[in-house]
């Protein structure tokens, strides 16, 4: 629970940032900024890839079989090495990672986001090292915190920073916020927090002894190569449709930008289900590996994801039945809103494909998933090359979901060959029908009436409803859950 409501919270933090830069970046040249926002935030997770290389998952793997402090030492020690190489060589090609990212002349910002993915690289060892260590409360504080620090920061500069600038317009502050003012805001918000967030991980560093055991190096690394290669697809996979739609829609790099803009903060409003699935996996992940050795584990995977899938038709409906309210967080940006129904689902098989990911992950053949995850990126790549030039942004987000829906069907496919776990496939597709069905009642409801107090009651009808059915189906499992077991009847 530490480890999901953290990182929900964190999360929810960074969510709240939609409507406040929504109703603060109007008009043409706000488009432009969240587009730009859009843009660079999809090229990060790929670069993370890169500085991570899978060192997370594999100090949970061998933190079972080898000594915890040496696997530390080396791993941090080979991490330090890359992580100052990568961030040499973005530095190094500052003017043509610039281009790319269409930063325009600011090529002072592939510096501070080379120093953001190195200090988050530089984080991310410690973080795993907490949580293997059951240390949730402290975990939870720092990611908070880090997140805490990045949402103040971008209030401040774009609330206040103005009047602060004008109270003294020959200072140093006001040239840099007018240098800055835009893109320049959030990364330095996110430098900031970068920084707070490894400063606050000190005792992690504190214990850290450089070392290299060349072994036990090698093992990690042919454990850990699968999971970069899949980390690289998975990526792209989420985020590559966005720079291929700047590389080929028609249309200038400006309105393409824009564009992007639009469609991230549909994409943000799907971010609401994501915030359970990315919450699930922190937490997931140490248990399933701490509990494979038991005889019982292969049900309660199975267990497991069966409420999973109810949390995610939850949030699905939750969005989808109140699409007036939560609309509203976008203020004027609402061109892409008839994609957000196709985002959800998108991420409904995400999350499940991340719970099918542990026969793999179990049984040491990472190489399927792999395998899984660049068909999952041939999928995507060739659905968008086809179809962005006449389909626009609507086929980034059919083609995601193409996408994981195939990446879902192979895992589970091949997941059951190797390590079967009893799935309850009929009852949860059937409660995604039902999911389904309410949704397509509420979308027709929607096309009668302008009255979005009607389509809210009809809506709340309608999640009680599905609400009730849970309850009906479940109720004998539900009797034996902690808190709400002694409610049900």
């Amino acid at each position: 629970m530490w480890y999901g409501v953290s990182t929900i919270a964190a999360r929810m933090l960074t969510f709240l940032l939609t409507p406040y830069l929504a109703y603060t970046l109007t008009g043409e040249e706000g488009r432009f900024v969240l587009g730009q926002y859009g843009y660079i935030y999809t090229l990060f997770p790929i670069m993370n890839v890169l500085y991570t290389y899978g060192m997370e998952t594999s100090f949970f793997r061998f933190s079972k079989t080898e000594d915890n402090r040496g696997l530390y030492n080396t791993q941090t020690s080979a991490m330090l090495f890359t992580t100052l190489l990568f961030s040499l060589c973005l530095i190094l090609f500052n003017e043509q990672v610039a281009d790319i990212a269409r930063l325009g002349t600011h090529t002072e910002y592939v510096g501070w986001c080379a120093a953001i993915l190195g200090l988050d690289a530089l984080s991310a060892l410690p973080f795993a090292k907490l949580r293997n260590e059951n240390r949730p409360r402290v975990y939870a504080f720092t990611k908070v915190a880090g997140i805490a620090v990045f949402v103040v920061t971008i209030v401040f500069l774009f609330s206040f920073g103005k009047g602060v600038a004008n109270s003294n317009p020959q200072g140093w502050f006001a040239q840099w916020y007018h240098h800055h003012y835009g893109i320049g805001f959030i990364l330095f918000a996110n430098l900031l927090q970068a920084a707070i967030t490894l400063l606050l991980l000190y005792k992690g560093w504190s214990s850290y002894k450089p070392r290299i055991d060349k072994a036990l190096l090698q093992k990690v690394l042919v454990y850990g190569f699968p999971i970069l290669i899949t980390g690289f697809a998975g990526v792209i996979n989420d985020s590559i449709n966005r720079y291929m739609f700047i590389e080929l829609h028609p249309g200038s790099d400006v309105e393409n930008v824009k564009a992007i803009g639009s469609y991230s903060m549909a994409v943000r409003l799907a971010t609401l289900i994501n915030l359970t699935i990315q919450a699930f996996k922190m937490a997931a992940e140490p248990f399933f590996f701490s509990i494979s050795g038991d005889k019982d584990a292969r049900p309660t995977y199975a267990r497991v994801m069966k409420w999973f899938v109810i949390l995610m038709a939850l949030m699905f409906l939750n969005v989808m039945l109140y699409l007036d309210v939560w609309k509203l967080f976008i203020g004027e940006h609402i061109q892409a809103i008839h994609l957000v129904p196709v985002m959800l689902m998108y991420y409904v098989f995400l999350g499940i494909y991340y719970n099918l990911t542990v026969w793999y992950k179990l049984t040491d053949k990472t190489y399927f998933g792999t395998y899984i995850m660049i068909i999952g990126s041939a999928v995507t790549i060739i659905f968008n090359w086809m179809l962005i030039p006449v389909w626009g942004y609507d086929a980034c987000a059919w083609g995601t979901l193409v996408c994981y829906a195939v990446m879902m069907y192979l895992s589970f496919t091949w997941g059951q060959k190797y390590y079967p776990i009893p799935y309850e496939v009929g009852k949860m597709a059937k409660y995604l029908g039902v999911m389904l069905f309410l949704y397509a009642v509420q979308f027709i409801i929607s096309k009668y009436t302008d009255a979005a107090i009607l389509r809210i009651a009809t809506g709340t009808v309608l999640f009680t409803a599905y609400l009730f059915y849970i309850y009906k189906q479940e109720r004998t499992e539900l009797k034996s859950f902690p808190v709400i077991g002694k409610y049900i009847r």
